[in-house]
C-alpha cells in the first residue's frame, strides 16, 4: 500500500469536506452550495459510500478527497497530501519528507530574498529603479501587489543579509540568488543593479526572480549583460513552467473562463492595474506545453496577446506546435461516448494582433478600450497563423506552396480532431490558392493517412477473442482502483497505446493519484521525463504501476485490452453520476424535465460504453 492509499483508507470524504463547507444529510448523500462557485440551488454532492464528491451545477466535475482539497485551496497534489497526511495521522517517507523541506528551504529564502529586495527599492539606493516604475505609469499599489524590488549594484549586499537572517548559503545558491564560481568556491550575489520581479507559484509563493537591467554596463565591460535575466532552473523554478502573475490571475481566469497570455512582466503589472486580472505572462518566451498544462485546469477559452514585432512572433510560432498539440488533445478528449452533459468544453486559442508599435503595456495604459476591442474579437489560432505564415513564403512558385506546406501541417494536424483538419486544410488550401486534393497530395505521407481512430468497436479489427488474455481482476473485478491501475500499468509499459486516447478524459479516474500521473504521462515525451515532473510519493505510485505484472500480449490484444479498461472505467464513472444525481431528488415530486434530460444523456453515453 503507498501512502496515498493508506491516506485514503483512513479518512472520510464528509470529515474532510464538512471542514470546509456545511454539508445536510440528502439521503444517502450530503449536499451543499457549490464552494467553487455561486449558486442559489445546491447542486454540490458529496457520496460517503462512494467516497466522491460531484458538483452537478457549473463546474460539472468532482473526484475523491485529494482533488476537493487541491481545488479548495488551489494547491498541487504534493501540497494536499502533506494537508492529508496530517489529518489522517500518516508520516510521510523519509525521501517525501526531505523532498518537501528542501522545498519548503527554497520557497522561504526566496522569500527573504523578495523582502530585501522591496526594502532596497524604497531605500535611496533604490531611487533609479523607483523613477523608473514611476515613469511608466506603475502605481504604489501595484508595487506592492506585485513585490517589485531593487538588487543594488553591490557583490554581497543579499549574501551579506541572509547570512545575518541565518539562511544557509548552501541553499540560496541552490536557489540562484548567490552564484558560486567552481574553480575556488567564492560566491557573491547573482542579481545586481536591476528592477526586480518576484515570480511567484499559484499559491503566492516566491518560486524565482527576473532582473531588468537598469543602466547600461560600460562599452569596455567584460561578458555579455542582457536587459533581463531569470532565476536560473531549480527544484521549484522552471521558466519554461512558470506563469508570471499567476498568483493574481488565477481567480479572475478561472471565474471569467477566459485566459489571456501576454509576454512581459510590465505588460501584465499594466494589465492589472487596469483592471484585466485575468492576464498572464510567458516571460518573453512562447508558450510552452507545460504553461499550458498549468492553465487549462483553469479555463477553455485562452488569448495570446502577441507583440508586433517580428522577432516576437516568430518566437510564438515556434513553440505553437508543442502547445497546440496539448491543446489539440484536449479538444479530441469531449468524450464522444458521454452523450450530450458531462462533456468537458474544448479548450480554445485565439490571438489578438496589436497594432505596429505597440505591446500589451503601451497599449492598455494609452487606450485600454482598443485593448478590451482586440483581445474581445481575438482571431481563432488557425484563422490567424494560416495567413500569417503563408505570407512569409512566395506561394505564387511551387517552392515556397511546399514551404507554406511543411510549417503549417504540423499545426493542423496536432488538432487530432478530423472534422477540424478539414476545415483548417480548406482554409489552407485557399489561402495557397490550390485546391484541396492538391493539397492533400502533397502533404507527407506521415500526415497524409492521419484520421484520427476513435472508439468503436471497428477500431480493432477482425480478430479472434483476447479477452481470456487479460487478467480477471483488472477487467471484472470489483476492487477499488484495480481496473485503473491496470490501464495505467498497459500504458506506462506500452507507450505506443498513446495513440488510443482520443475519447478518454482524466476525470473518468476516480484515484486523484492516477488522475494526475495520467494527466502528466499525456504532455510528457516518455516515462524518464514524467518520473522527473512528479513528486516522491506520486513516483512510490509510478514505480508501483510499472511493476504490475500484465501477461504478455501483443499489439491488438493490448489495443484490446486497453479499449475494454476504457470502456469499463467511464461507464462507472457515468453511472456513479448517474447514482449521485438521483440520490438529490426527492421520490414525492416529479423529476423537473432538466433532471430528466440530464439522465437520459447519461443513460445513453452509459450504453455507449457497453464493451463490444
Amino acid at each position: 500500500m503507498t501512502v496515498v492509499d493508506d491516506i485514503r483508507a483512513r479518512l472520510d470524504i464528509v470529515d474532510v469536506v464538512s471542514g470546509y463547507v456545511a454539508l445536510q444529510k440528502a439521503g444517502r448523500s450530503f449536499k451543499a452550495p457549490c464552494p467553487f462557485h455561486t449558486e442559489r440551488t445546491p447542486s454540490f454532492i458529496v457520496n460517503p459510500e462512494r467516497q466522491s464528491w460531484h458538483c452537478f451545477g457549473a463546474c460539472s466535475t468532482g473526484g475523491d478527497a485529494f482533488s476537493f482539497v487541491m481545488r479548495q485551496q488551489n494547491i498541487e497534489f504534493s501540497e494536499a497530501l502533506r494537508i492529508l497526511a496530517q489529518k489522517a495521522g500518516v508520516e510521510l517517507t523519509q525521501a517525501g519528507k526531505q523532498d518537501s523541506d528542501r522545498r519548503d528551504k527554497l520557497h522561504r529564502i526566496n522569500g527573504y530574498a523578495a523582502t530585501w529586495y522591496q526594502e532596497r527599492l524604497k531605500s535611496p539606493e533604490g531611487k533609479v529603479a523607483l523613477d523608473y516604475l514611476k515613469e511608466r505609469g506603475v502605481s504604489p499599489e501595484m508595487i506592492d501587489a506585485f513585490q517589485l524590488g531593487y538588487s543594488p549594484d553591490n557583490w554581497e549586499g543579499l549574501k551579506t543579509y541572509l547570512a545575518q537572517v541565518g539562511a544557509p548559503e548552501a541553499v540560496a545558491v541552490e536557489a540562484g540568488l548567490i552564484y558560486r564560481r567552481d574553480e575556488d568556491g567564492r560566491t557573491w550575489d547573482f542579481f545586481r543593479d536591476r528592477l526586480m520581479f518576484p515570480i511567484h507559484d499559484r499559491q503566492g509563493k516566491v518560486i524565482g526572480f527576473g532582473g531588468r537591467q537598469l543602466t547600461e554596463p560600460p562599452a569596455d565591460a567584460p561578458g555579455y549583460n542582457p536587459k533581463y535575466i531569470n532565476t536560473s532552473a531549480t527544484p521549484i523554478f522552471d521558466k519554461r513552467s512558470s506563469l508570471y502573475g499567476i498568483h493574481r490571475a488565477h481567480s479572475a481566469i478561472r471565474e471569467s473562463n477566459t485566459g489571456i497570455i501576454v509576454e512581459g512582466y510590465m505588460d501584465v503589472i499594466a494589465a492589472h492595474e487596469h483592471g484585466y486580472t485575468n492576464v498572464v505572462a510567458s516571460m518573453g518566451t512562447a508558450l510552452t506545453e507545460n504553461q499550458v498544462s498549468q492553465l487549462k485546469s483553469l479555463a477553455t477559452n485562452f488569448v495570446l496577446a502577441l507583440d508586433p514585432d517580428t522577432a516576437g512572433q516568430e518566437a510564438t510560432l515556434r513553440s505553437l506546435e508543442a502547445s497546440w498539440k496539448v491543446i489539440g488533445i484536449q479538444s479530441a478528449s469531449r468524450g464522444r461516448s458521454q452523450g450530450v452533459l458531462y462533456q468537458r468544453d474544448p479548450i480554445t486559442l485565439s490571438i489578438a494582433a496589436l497594432p505596429d508599435g505597440k505591446d500589451p503595456d503601451d497599449l492598455i495604459r494609452h487606450d485600454p478600450a482598443e485593448w478590451e476591442r482586440l483581445t474581445n474579437d481575438a482571431l481563432p489560432l488557425m484563422s490567424y497563423l494560416i495567413p500569417a505564415i503563408t505570407s512569409r513564403f512566395d506561394v505564387k512558385t511551387p517552392h515556397g506552396v511546399s514551404q507554406a506546406i511543411d510549417a503549417i501541417s504540423p499545426l493542423i494536424f496536432a488538432t487530432r480532431d478530423y472534422s477540424e483538419q478539414q476545415r483548417y486544410l480548406q482554409d489552407l488550401a485557399d489561402a495557397l490558392g490550390i485546391r484541396l486534393e492538391v493539397l492533400t497530395k502533397a502533404l507527407r505521407p506521415s500526415y497524409r493517412y492521419s484520421r484520427p481512430r476513435f472508439s468503436s468497436s471497428r477500431d480493432v479489427g477482425s480478430t479472434s477473442d483476447t479477452r481470456s488474455q487479460i487478467t480477471p481482476s483488472a477487467l471484472n473485478s470489483n476492487r477499488e482502483f484495480i481496473r485503473e491501475n491496470y490501464m495505467l500499468s498497459l500504458l506506462l509499459n506500452r507507450p505506443a497505446l498513446q495513440g488510443s486516447l482520443d475519447d478518454f478524459s482524466p476525470h473518468y479516474f476516480r484515484n486523484t493519484a492516477n488522475r494526475e500521473v495520467f494527466a502528466r504521462w499525456m504532455t510528457c515525451s516518455g516515462v524518464d521525463e514524467l518520473e522527473a515532473s512528479l513528486d516522491e510519493p506520486l513516483r512510490e505510485h509510478l514505480h508501483t504501476l510499472l511493476t504490475d505484472s500484465s501477461p504478455e500480449m501483443d499489439s491488438i490484444e493490448s489495443e484490446r485490452a486497453l479499449k475494454e479498461c476504457k470502456q469499463l472505467i467511464a461507464k462507472q464513472y457515468l453511472k456513479e453520476v448517474r447514482e449521485a444525481r438521483l440520490d438529490t431528488t426527492d421520490a414525492a415530486t416529479p423529476p423537473p424535465r432538466s433532471l430528466v434530460e440530464e439522465i437520459t444523456s447519461l443513460d445513453e453515453g452509459i450504453r455507449a460504453t457497453e464493451v463490444r
